[in-house]
Protein backbone atom coordinates (compact mmCIF):
# COMPACT_ATOMS: atom_id res chain seq x y z
CA UNK A 1 0.00 0.00 0.00
CA UNK A 2 1.60 3.25 -1.19
CA UNK A 3 2.27 6.34 0.97
CA UNK A 4 0.57 9.75 0.50
CA UNK A 5 3.04 11.77 1.83
CA UNK A 6 2.87 14.71 -0.16
CA UNK A 7 5.83 15.30 -2.23
CA UNK A 8 8.42 18.58 -1.17
CA UNK A 9 7.77 21.26 -3.66
CA UNK A 10 11.03 22.93 -3.26
CA UNK A 11 15.12 22.02 -3.43
CA UNK A 12 16.68 22.51 0.07
CA UNK A 13 19.57 25.37 0.52
CA UNK A 14 21.75 23.49 1.87
CA UNK A 15 25.39 24.88 1.90
CA UNK A 16 28.24 23.07 0.55
CA UNK A 17 31.65 23.36 2.58
CA UNK A 18 34.77 22.66 1.01
CA UNK A 19 36.94 20.98 3.19
CA UNK A 20 40.29 21.41 1.52
CA UNK A 21 41.93 24.46 4.02
CA UNK A 22 41.04 22.21 6.90
CA UNK A 23 43.07 19.20 5.20
CA UNK A 24 45.95 21.11 3.84
CA UNK A 25 46.19 23.22 7.51
CA UNK A 26 45.36 26.78 5.78
CA UNK A 27 43.29 29.17 7.43
CA UNK A 28 40.03 28.04 8.35
CA UNK A 29 38.31 31.22 9.57
CA UNK A 30 35.76 31.33 6.04
CA UNK A 31 35.34 27.57 6.55
CA UNK A 32 34.11 28.30 9.92
CA UNK A 33 31.66 31.20 9.57
CA UNK A 34 30.46 29.24 6.85
CA UNK A 35 29.76 26.12 9.04
CA UNK A 36 28.19 28.41 11.50
CA UNK A 37 25.70 29.83 9.36
CA UNK A 38 24.61 26.36 8.24
CA UNK A 39 24.42 24.99 11.90
CA UNK A 40 21.96 28.20 12.89
CA UNK A 41 19.61 27.68 9.96
CA UNK A 42 19.41 24.05 8.06
CA UNK A 43 21.41 22.49 10.32
CA UNK A 44 22.76 20.39 7.41
CA UNK A 45 25.24 20.46 4.95
CA UNK A 46 27.01 18.77 2.63
CA UNK A 47 31.20 19.05 2.48
CA UNK A 48 33.07 18.24 -0.85
CA UNK A 49 36.85 17.64 -1.06
CA UNK A 50 36.21 15.06 2.13
CA UNK A 51 39.10 13.25 1.43
CA UNK A 52 37.47 9.62 1.29
CA UNK A 53 38.24 8.44 -2.18
CA UNK A 54 34.98 7.41 -4.45
CA UNK A 55 36.70 4.51 -4.42
CA UNK A 56 36.47 2.95 -0.82
CA UNK A 57 32.11 4.52 -1.12
CA UNK A 58 31.41 2.61 -3.64
CA UNK A 59 33.07 -0.56 -2.37
CA UNK A 60 30.92 -0.36 0.95
CA UNK A 61 28.02 0.95 -1.37
CA UNK A 62 28.76 -3.10 -3.77
CA UNK A 63 28.89 -4.55 0.10
CA UNK A 64 25.99 -3.09 1.22
CA UNK A 65 23.94 -4.09 -1.98
CA UNK A 66 25.12 -7.37 -2.25
CA UNK A 67 24.07 -8.54 1.78
CA UNK A 68 20.47 -6.65 0.84
CA UNK A 69 19.99 -9.33 -1.96
CA UNK A 70 20.69 -11.89 0.13
CA UNK A 71 17.41 -13.80 1.08
CA UNK A 72 15.80 -12.81 4.19
CA UNK A 73 16.88 -16.66 5.78
CA UNK A 74 20.65 -15.60 5.11
CA UNK A 75 20.39 -11.76 6.20
CA UNK A 76 18.27 -13.20 9.58
CA UNK A 77 21.96 -15.07 10.02
CA UNK A 78 23.29 -11.69 11.83
CA UNK A 79 20.31 -11.14 13.21
CA UNK A 80 21.19 -7.83 15.32
CA UNK A 81 22.33 -9.18 18.77
CA UNK A 82 22.34 -7.86 22.15
CA UNK A 83 25.49 -5.66 21.82
CA UNK A 84 23.04 -3.79 18.84
CA UNK A 85 25.29 -5.14 15.64
CA UNK A 86 23.80 -6.77 12.67
CA UNK A 87 20.64 -7.03 10.65
CA UNK A 88 17.40 -5.07 11.36
CA UNK A 89 14.39 -6.49 9.53
CA UNK A 90 11.82 -4.17 8.28
CA UNK A 91 9.41 -3.34 11.05
CA UNK A 92 12.17 -3.05 13.31
CA UNK A 93 12.38 0.75 13.77
CA UNK A 94 9.77 2.71 14.73
CA UNK A 95 8.82 5.90 15.92
CA UNK A 96 6.23 5.52 19.41
CA UNK A 97 3.00 6.60 17.66
CA UNK A 98 3.98 6.18 14.29
CA UNK A 99 3.31 3.34 11.78
CA UNK A 100 7.20 1.33 11.17
CA UNK A 101 9.70 2.57 8.96
CA UNK A 102 9.63 1.04 6.02
CA UNK A 103 13.74 0.26 5.68
CA UNK A 104 15.64 -2.70 6.65
CA UNK A 105 19.42 -2.05 8.01
CA UNK A 106 22.68 -3.83 8.82
CA UNK A 107 24.69 -2.19 12.12
CA UNK A 108 28.59 -1.94 12.67
CA UNK A 109 30.77 -0.19 15.30
CA UNK A 110 33.93 -0.04 16.93
CA UNK A 111 34.84 -3.66 17.08
CA UNK A 112 35.63 -4.13 20.69
CA UNK A 113 36.12 -8.35 22.00
CA UNK A 114 34.08 -9.66 25.21
CA UNK A 115 36.33 -9.25 26.99
CA UNK A 116 37.10 -5.19 26.77
CA UNK A 117 36.46 -3.40 29.77
CA UNK A 118 33.48 -1.24 28.58
CA UNK A 119 32.00 -4.66 27.42
CA UNK A 120 32.39 -6.15 30.80
CA UNK A 121 31.00 -3.23 32.38
CA UNK A 122 27.73 -3.82 30.28
CA UNK A 123 27.65 -0.51 28.29
CA UNK A 124 24.65 -0.70 26.17
CA UNK A 125 26.02 -0.14 22.17
CA UNK A 126 29.74 -1.50 22.87
CA UNK A 127 30.71 -5.19 21.32
CA UNK A 128 31.74 -7.41 18.83
CA UNK A 129 30.89 -6.77 15.29
CA UNK A 130 29.06 -9.47 13.43
CA UNK A 131 30.14 -10.04 9.97
CA UNK A 132 28.13 -12.27 6.93
CA UNK A 133 29.61 -14.43 5.15
CA UNK A 134 30.08 -12.72 2.31
CA UNK A 135 33.42 -12.35 0.84
CA UNK A 136 35.60 -9.03 1.13
CA UNK A 137 32.47 -7.14 2.81
CA UNK A 138 33.81 -7.40 6.24
CA UNK A 139 36.80 -5.08 4.30
CA UNK A 140 35.27 -2.85 2.06
CA UNK A 141 32.96 -1.59 5.31
CA UNK A 142 35.78 -1.91 7.68
CA UNK A 143 38.07 0.75 5.07
CA UNK A 144 35.06 3.00 5.00
CA UNK A 145 34.06 2.97 8.80
CA UNK A 146 37.72 4.07 9.58
CA UNK A 147 37.66 6.80 6.81
CA UNK A 148 34.54 8.76 8.03
CA UNK A 149 35.46 8.31 11.47
CA UNK A 150 38.75 10.04 11.18
CA UNK A 151 36.93 12.77 9.04
CA UNK A 152 34.54 13.09 11.48
CA UNK A 153 37.97 14.04 13.88
CA UNK A 154 38.59 16.50 11.92
CA UNK A 155 35.23 18.27 11.86
CA UNK A 156 34.94 18.05 15.42
CA UNK A 157 38.06 20.93 15.05
CA UNK A 158 35.77 22.88 12.89
CA UNK A 159 32.67 22.54 14.94
CA UNK A 160 34.75 24.13 18.17
CA UNK A 161 36.65 26.77 16.48
CA UNK A 162 32.56 27.60 15.09
CA UNK A 163 32.03 28.25 19.57
CA UNK A 164 34.88 30.28 19.84
CA UNK A 165 35.81 26.81 22.03
CA UNK A 166 39.51 25.20 22.50
CA UNK A 167 40.21 22.55 18.89
CA UNK A 168 40.06 19.83 21.28
CA UNK A 169 37.09 21.18 23.27
CA UNK A 170 35.11 18.29 21.56
CA UNK A 171 37.71 15.76 20.77
CA UNK A 172 38.41 15.32 24.45
CA UNK A 173 34.96 13.69 23.91
CA UNK A 174 36.12 10.85 21.57
CA UNK A 175 39.21 9.08 23.27
CA UNK A 176 36.37 5.79 23.18
CA UNK A 177 33.25 7.11 21.27
CA UNK A 178 29.99 5.18 20.52
CA UNK A 179 30.07 5.42 17.21
CA UNK A 180 27.75 3.91 14.77
CA UNK A 181 27.70 3.13 10.83
CA UNK A 182 24.70 1.94 9.63
CA UNK A 183 23.74 0.32 6.27
CA UNK A 184 20.46 1.21 5.05
CA UNK A 185 18.23 -0.36 2.16
CA UNK A 186 14.49 1.49 1.71
CA UNK A 187 12.53 -0.30 -0.85
CA UNK A 188 10.18 1.27 -2.81
CA UNK A 189 6.78 2.84 -1.29
CA UNK A 190 4.74 0.58 -3.25
CA UNK A 191 6.06 -2.07 -0.60
CA UNK A 192 4.70 -0.46 2.14
CA UNK A 193 2.47 -2.54 4.25
CA UNK A 194 0.74 0.37 5.80
CA UNK A 195 -0.25 3.28 4.40
CA UNK A 196 1.10 5.66 6.52
CA UNK A 197 4.79 4.24 5.95
CA UNK A 198 7.94 6.22 4.74
CA UNK A 199 11.02 5.31 4.93
CA UNK A 200 12.09 7.09 7.77
CA UNK A 201 9.42 8.96 9.20
CA UNK A 202 10.31 12.28 10.36
CA UNK A 203 12.78 12.27 13.54
CA UNK A 204 15.89 14.47 14.52
CA UNK A 205 18.78 11.94 15.00
CA UNK A 206 20.16 11.44 18.75
CA UNK A 207 23.67 11.94 18.44
CA UNK A 208 26.10 15.13 17.96
CA UNK A 209 26.51 14.79 14.32
CA UNK A 210 25.99 11.82 11.17
CA UNK A 211 27.89 11.89 7.92
CA UNK A 212 25.65 10.43 5.21
CA UNK A 213 26.25 8.95 1.86
CA UNK A 214 23.22 8.82 -0.12
CA UNK A 215 22.82 7.21 -3.60
CA UNK A 216 22.05 9.14 -6.40
CA UNK A 217 18.40 8.56 -6.17
CA UNK A 218 18.00 10.80 -3.47
CA UNK A 219 14.91 10.74 -0.90
CA UNK A 220 16.13 12.90 1.79
CA UNK A 221 13.76 15.59 3.27
CA UNK A 222 14.19 18.14 5.64
CA UNK A 223 12.09 20.56 7.38
CA UNK A 224 12.02 24.22 6.52
CA UNK A 225 11.17 27.00 9.18
CA UNK A 226 8.07 26.78 8.79
CA UNK A 227 7.00 23.32 8.70
CA UNK A 228 7.35 22.46 4.82
CA UNK A 229 9.51 19.49 3.60
CA UNK A 230 12.17 20.43 0.91
CA UNK A 231 14.71 17.51 -0.70
CA UNK A 232 17.96 17.17 -0.22
CA UNK A 233 18.95 15.67 -2.86
CA UNK A 234 22.40 13.74 -3.51
CA UNK A 235 25.04 16.19 -4.88
CA UNK A 236 27.83 14.45 -6.58
CA UNK A 237 31.19 14.41 -4.69
CA UNK A 238 30.12 15.05 -1.54
CA UNK A 239 28.91 13.84 1.85
CA UNK A 240 25.74 15.11 3.58
CA UNK A 241 26.59 16.07 7.59
CA UNK A 242 23.55 16.79 10.15
CA UNK A 243 23.49 18.00 13.63
CA UNK A 244 21.43 15.68 16.68
CA UNK A 245 19.81 16.40 19.56
CA UNK A 246 23.65 16.65 21.58
CA UNK A 247 24.99 18.87 19.69
CA UNK A 248 21.63 21.12 20.13
CA UNK A 249 21.77 20.41 23.86
CA UNK A 250 25.66 21.08 24.11
CA UNK A 251 24.77 24.86 22.10
CA UNK A 252 21.44 25.47 24.14
CA UNK A 253 19.88 25.54 20.33
CA UNK A 254 22.47 27.68 19.42
CA UNK A 255 22.81 25.05 16.89
CA UNK A 256 20.09 22.53 16.21
CA UNK A 257 18.96 19.86 15.23
CA UNK A 258 16.47 19.71 12.52
CA UNK A 259 13.29 17.24 11.76
CA UNK A 260 14.34 15.07 8.59
CA UNK A 261 13.00 11.61 7.19
CA UNK A 262 13.21 9.51 3.93
CA UNK A 263 10.87 9.08 1.22
CA UNK A 264 11.91 6.60 -1.48
CA UNK A 265 9.83 7.85 -4.41
CA UNK A 266 11.38 5.92 -6.70
CA UNK A 267 10.45 2.49 -8.58
CA UNK A 268 13.91 1.13 -7.39
CA UNK A 269 15.69 0.24 -4.15
CA UNK A 270 17.30 3.07 -2.02
CA UNK A 271 20.70 2.75 -0.53
CA UNK A 272 22.46 4.98 2.32
CA UNK A 273 25.30 5.05 4.61
CA UNK A 274 24.86 7.02 7.78
CA UNK A 275 27.46 7.12 10.36
CA UNK A 276 26.45 8.61 13.78
CA UNK A 277 29.67 10.02 15.10
CA UNK A 278 28.57 10.10 18.99
CA UNK A 279 31.09 11.01 21.72
CA UNK A 280 31.78 8.29 24.48
CA UNK A 281 29.44 6.88 27.17
CA UNK A 282 30.58 8.67 29.97
CA UNK A 283 30.81 11.83 28.25
CA UNK A 284 29.08 14.69 30.18
CA UNK A 285 26.56 17.15 28.08
CA UNK A 286 25.42 20.11 29.47
CA UNK A 287 24.99 24.18 28.08
CA UNK A 288 28.42 25.55 26.52
CA UNK A 289 29.32 28.71 28.72
CA UNK A 290 29.03 30.71 25.57
CA UNK A 291 25.96 29.26 24.79
CA UNK A 292 23.98 30.77 27.57
CA UNK A 293 23.59 34.58 29.27
CA UNK A 294 20.95 37.16 30.38
CA UNK A 295 18.13 36.20 28.47
CA UNK A 296 18.95 32.42 27.42
CA UNK A 297 19.25 30.55 30.58
CA UNK A 298 20.12 26.75 29.63
CA UNK A 299 17.25 24.61 28.00
CA UNK A 300 18.42 20.88 29.25
CA UNK A 301 19.82 19.31 32.18
CA UNK A 302 23.14 17.63 31.59
CA UNK A 303 23.33 14.26 30.15
CA UNK A 304 25.94 11.28 29.78
CA UNK A 305 26.09 11.17 26.11
CA UNK A 306 25.86 7.02 26.38
CA UNK A 307 22.93 7.01 28.81
CA UNK A 308 20.78 9.45 25.92
CA UNK A 309 21.67 7.38 23.37
CA UNK A 310 20.61 4.09 24.29
CA UNK A 311 17.37 5.38 25.94
CA UNK A 312 16.54 6.89 22.71
CA UNK A 313 17.34 3.75 20.55
CA UNK A 314 15.86 1.31 23.52
CA UNK A 315 12.36 3.72 22.99
CA UNK A 316 12.69 3.17 18.97
CA UNK A 317 14.23 -0.12 18.48
CA UNK A 318 13.23 -2.12 21.14
CA UNK A 319 17.04 -1.94 22.45
CA UNK A 320 18.01 -3.58 25.92
CA UNK A 321 21.88 -3.42 27.19
CA UNK A 322 23.15 -6.94 27.82
CA UNK A 323 23.39 -7.72 31.61
CA UNK A 324 26.83 -7.12 32.77
CA UNK A 325 26.75 -11.32 34.19
CA UNK A 326 26.36 -12.02 30.70
CA UNK A 327 28.96 -10.85 28.78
Amino acid sequence: MASHTPEPTAVADVPVLDLTPLHEGRDTASLVGTLSEACQSTAFFYVSNHGIPNELIQDALDASKRFFDQPLEQRLNTLKDRFHRGYLPMGTTRVPGQAPDLKDSFDIGIDLPVNHRLVEAGLPLHGPNQWPAIPGFKQATHHYFERVRALGMKLLVLFARSLALEDDFFVRCYREPTVLMRLMHYPTQGEAGAQESIGATAHTDFGVITILYQDPGGGLEIQGPHGEWLRAPQVPGTLVVNLGQLMARWTNDVYRATPHRVVNRLDRDRYSIPFFFNPDHYARVECIDSCTGPGRPPKYEPVLAGEHIAELVRINQGYRPPPTSEV
